[in-house]
């Protein structure tokens, strides 16, 4: 075991949160941490991290574990994040020897590529990121140091489709243990084959991704509440039994029942999470091309972030827009809003469309007003009927007196998706609705957008949640933004993968891929192109992995490695010679 925890604890007053908690993670394991906000979830990761933090218990990690922590958004930074990185990492320096330059910048500058750092950022002051561009970066440092254990904390946050989809294979690949807390349901899926729930201060564990985890959730209550009915119904009758003959002649048998009951331990009540309420009106009439767009090209001053755009949506259509961080995806739905003049073209909203947006900086909210405030002064209701819509989305009592700024983000999302519903439009236009949402929150607004009959219109990097609801999908990658006639399946099914490679490069052969439409006949010719970039890739795999070979021997000339260490060395060793062998065959392949 790479952690053993026994008999956790952790309270604030009278709260506890944490209740005799007791775990066991393997070596190379990959576990998923879920819970709704609040349950204690990153309260657990400070114990462990901290474990004199804590109220009672131990905490213990096999030794000379090295911890991979990432944490949301860091200070301190100094240098450019090529400096930064370098200097950060002072385990791969360590074995620099062991790693030849080329494969040591190699590993450095894969990892910074997968999550957005492309070359032309990596001379950038790193002090000058975003708090989400630093979290980013401090993902890459702990994968770059490829510790023993990784604890990440929302490691998806911040990351778009791609670089998510790149962190899931290079985590699948990562042979250490992993503990992730996440409310990224297709990033569990992929990721972890073990999920601890946190729910009540008690901490259960299920086998497999975050979907086999449900399907024993479901089964789990039924059984437990099937059990405690049982018992409750047993404990009003024998009580009812008591009462009657007490002081009859059966007062024996009435005494013999009371000490069997005395003696009965009794179920804890299943847990009941309260969930907000969110029921979309129906959608009012309105024209059937709800959005039309017209050679529109988007952007700021001579920045032109996609052009050419010619789209229509339909009356209850639902269209995700989806593309890495910075292709334009908010800039697009300012545009279609008449937030932001389009730098070519037209955009027009058909007859009778009423607009409600959502978006992720939650400009509808004054951080100054109290909760009450902002909603009497935005809608004419009285205080008793804003004290239950409020209520309905689990504000209670002295929370409506709390000012709007002292909100959590998921809080924050809450308020506006409320003012969603009581603004009535037809046409929602929604940029990152579920950020800061827990899985059961998540799963309310899906709900309800599946039920809405009105026409949607979403961004967001949320896989699952796109799946869902998106019966097409709109992306935008180097300027162009392509209609996808289908949902997420078919987007991935369909997608290019090599949209960034120079067509003029003389080196390159042309294949072609035919791509149809989920909808109609249409068929579109797209070019796939393969170079000797791929060859170039294997290589540097090939001297990566054999460094990696170097390393592990002599990691196991050390006298003084006991029994289980060279075992998981000899292991190792055989997965580092498998991998160059697969490598090899591939590079012939390519080569021939």
């Amino acid at each position: 075991m790479i952690l053993t925890v026994q008999d956790l604890r952790k309270s604030f007053g009278i709260n506890d949160v944490l209740k005799n908690i007791s775990l066991q993670i393997e070596n190379g394991e990959h576990v998923g941490l879920v819970g709704v906000n609040g349950s204690g979830k990153s309260t657990l990761l400070h114990c462990l991290l901290q474990p004199d933090w804590t109220d009672g218990g131990s905490v213990k990690f096999a030794p000379q574990t090295s911890i991979g922590y990432v944490q949301q958004g860091f200070d301190g930074v100094k240098g450019t994040i090529w400096e930064y990185i370098t200097s950060v990492t002072p385990k791969v320096l360590q074995y620099k020897d062991d790693l030849d330059d080329y494969t040591y910048e190699a590993r450095i500058k894969r990892v910074l590529i997968g999550l957005g750092y492309t070359e032309t950022w990596w001379q950038r002051d790193a002090a000058t990121l975003s708090g989400g561009q630093k979290t980013r970066l401090l993902l890459a440092c702990a994968l770059v140091r490829n510790p023993d254990f990784l604890i990440l904390d929302e490691p998806t946050n911040h990351l778009d489709i791609y670089m998510t989809e790149w962190l899931e294979q290079y985590l699948r690949e990562f042979k250490g243990a992993i503990l992730v807390v996440s409310h990224d349901r297709a990033f569990l899926d992929n990721v972890v084959s073990r999920v601890l729930e946190m729910e009540a201060g008690h901490l259960q564990s299920f086998k497999g991704n975050y979907s086999r985890y449900l399907e024993q959730k479901v089964l789990q209550v039924q059984s437990q509440t099937a059990a405690y009915n049982a018992q409750q119904e047993y404990i009003a009758k024998t009580e009812a039994y008591i009462r009657r003959f007490k002081a009859g002649i059966k007062s024996k048998q009435a005494r013999g029942r009371q000490s069997q009951l005395n003696r009965l331990e009794r179920l804890e009540a299943p847990v009941e999470k309260e969930e907000f309420v969110l029921r979309l009106p129906n959608a009012t009439e309105c024209a059937n091309k709800v959005l039309t767009i017209d050679k529109m090209a988007i952007g700021y001053g001579g920045n032109v972030l996609a052009k050419e755009i010619k789209l229509e949506i339909l009356r209850g259509e639902k269209v995700a827009l989806i593309g890495a961080n910075g292709t334009g995806k908010s800039t697009f739905l300012k545009t279609i809003l008449g937030e932001v003049s389009p730098l070519a073209g037209s955009v027009k909203i058909g007859n009778r469309v009423q607009t409600g947006y959502f978006s992720q900086s939650y400009e509808r909210l004054n951080n100054e007003q109290t909760l009450l405030d902002n909603f009497l002064q935005e809608y004419s209701f009285t205080i008793e009927q804003t004290r239950s819509l409020l209520g309905g989305m689990l504000f209670h009592g002295d929370d409506v007196f709390k000012k709007i700024g002292e909100l959590s983000g998921g809080q924050k999302a809450r308020l506006v998706l409320l003012k969603l519903v009581l603004d009535g439009a037809n046409f929602l236009v929604l940029d990152e609705p579920t950020n800061h949402l827990d899985i059961l929150a998540q799963e309310t607004v899906e709900a309800a957008l599946c039920a809405f009959d009105g026409t949607v219109l979403l961004v967001t990097h949320d896989r699952y949640f796109v799946k869902e609801i998106a019966e097409r999908i709109w992306e935008i990658k180097n300027g162009v933004l392509t209609d996808y006639k289908g949902g997420f399946d078919f987007y991935i099914k369909n997608r290019v993968q090599d949209a960034n490679v120079n067509v003029e490069d003389k080196n390159k052969k042309t294949d072609k891929v035919v791509v149809k439409s989920e909808n109609t006949n249409t068929v579109a010719v797209q070019q796939k192109y393969i170079d000797q970039k791929q060859v170039e890739k294997v290589e540097e795999q090939i001297r990566e992995y054999e460094a990696m070979l170097k390393y592990t021997v002599s990691k196991m000339e050390n006298p003084d490695l006991g029994q289980c260490e060279m075992e998981m060395l000899t292991q190792e060793y055989s997965e580092y010679e498998k991998k160059v062998n697969e490598l090899m065959e591939k590079w012939e392949k390519l080569q021939s």
